[in-house]
Parts: structure tokens; C-alpha cells; sequence
């Protein structure tokens, strides 16, 4: 009886083992182009050359590319952060933006670090866009350097696909009419990916 029952432990134990082993091993087929979006709150801190300025708001994530290895992407990440501008004209709604080739690189099967640098911009939000004909600023766009840095991990993963968190920072210089401005975001993403 007790050699039955040691048995039956042994078995049930290399049992328990292999299905956990096997477990780790399944993994997200990652090949091929990729897309991925994502969503959630942003804060900004902007340096306008008559003030400083923090915002919190909506912020996007956008990222096309295509996976050099299962665990490397090249890609091109473009993110933005709704702020609230206040300078010349009237109050409106502005985004803090970002595109940029990147480069994303997975350190584990579900930890991942994301870096670029491109284009930084500041430019109107289409809901927020009122009677552009007299107003030129409603519709004007501002270009310069911009950076983005971020680290996520997929909480989620199932055949070419994945959900992920991250945290993303984006920095950016431009010259608006006011003169030079710069400013940081940080957002606190939740994002859906196909590979």
C-alpha cells in the first residue's frame, strides 16, 4: 500500500511538473508585421517661455512595424497626449505628440523595452477645431525634436496575439508661436497587439 501511494505521488508530482514546465514554454508567435494600439491617462508638463504648465488627459499609442526576430521589432511609434492650451487665441484642446522609428526589444516572453527618437509635434485635436477660416492657430501644426522611452508587459498572450501595460514617457521641443517649448508626458497605457 505504501509503495502504491508513493507511486501514485511520484507520478502525480512529474505530472503536476510537466504540465507547469509545459506551461512556460508556450509562448506568443511573434513574426511578421505588427500593429499595435493603446490607451489610457497621460500627464504633461510643459515649459512655455512666459510659464510652465501640467495637464492630465486622454493618451494614444499607435505602433506599426515589423518583428527582425521573435524577440526584436523595428518599428514606427507614434504617441499622444491631450493637454489644454491656453496661449495665444482662445483656450483650446492641443495633442503632444510623437513619431518615431523605434526599436522594441522583448528581454523575457512577456517583458519588453521600446526606444526612439523622430519627430516631436504640437498640433490641434480634430474634435476641438472651431471656425479654422478666421482663425488660423486653430489649425496649425508645430514640428521639431521629439523621443520616447517605454516598458510594458504582456499580460495576456495567445497565438499571434497580446494585451500589455506599459508606462511610456515622450519628450519633445518645438517652437510655437510663443517661442520655444518643452515639455515631458507620461502615460499609463493598456494595449492590444497583433503579430
Amino acid at each position: 500500500m505504501k509503495k502504491s501511494l508513493l507511486t501514485a505521488l511520484y507520478f502525480s508530482i512529474l505530472l503536476f511538473t510537466q504540465q507547469v514546465v509545459a506551461q512556460d514554454i508556450i509562448k506568443v508567435e511573434r513574426k511578421g508585421l505588427l500593429f499595435g494600439t493603446s490607451l489610457g491617462p497621460g500627464y504633461t508638463s510643459l515649459k512655455f517661455p512666459n510659464k510652465n504648465q501640467t495637464d492630465t488627459g486622454l493618451a494614444l499609442d499607435l505602433k506599426l512595424g515589423y518583428m527582425v526576430r521573435p524577440n526584436l521589432a523595428l518599428l514606427l511609434s507614434t504617441n499622444v497626449s491631450v493637454y489644454d492650451y491656453s496661449g495665444f487665441g482662445r483656450n483650446r484642446k492641443r495633442d503632444f505628440g510623437i513619431v518615431a522609428p523605434s526599436v522594441q526589444y522583448w528581454v523575457t516572453n512577456k517583458l519588453w523595452f521600446l526606444g526612439g527618437v523622430g519627430l516631436g509635434g504640437d498640433n490641434p485635436v480634430f474634435w476641438d477645431i472651431r471656425n479654422p477660416d478666421n482663425d488660423p492657430l486653430e489649425t496649425k501644426y508645430y514640428f521639431g525634436l521629439g523621443g520616447v522611452a517605454a516598458v510594458g508587459y504582456e499580460i495576456y498572450q495567445k497565438n499571434n496575439f497580446a494585451i500589455d501595460i506599459k508606462t511610456k514617457i515622450s519628450y519633445r521641443n518645438v517652437e510655437l508661436k510663443e517661442g520655444k517649448t518643452n515639455g515631458v508626458s507620461a502615460a499609463l497605457l493598456i494595449g492590444v497587439n497583433f503579430y
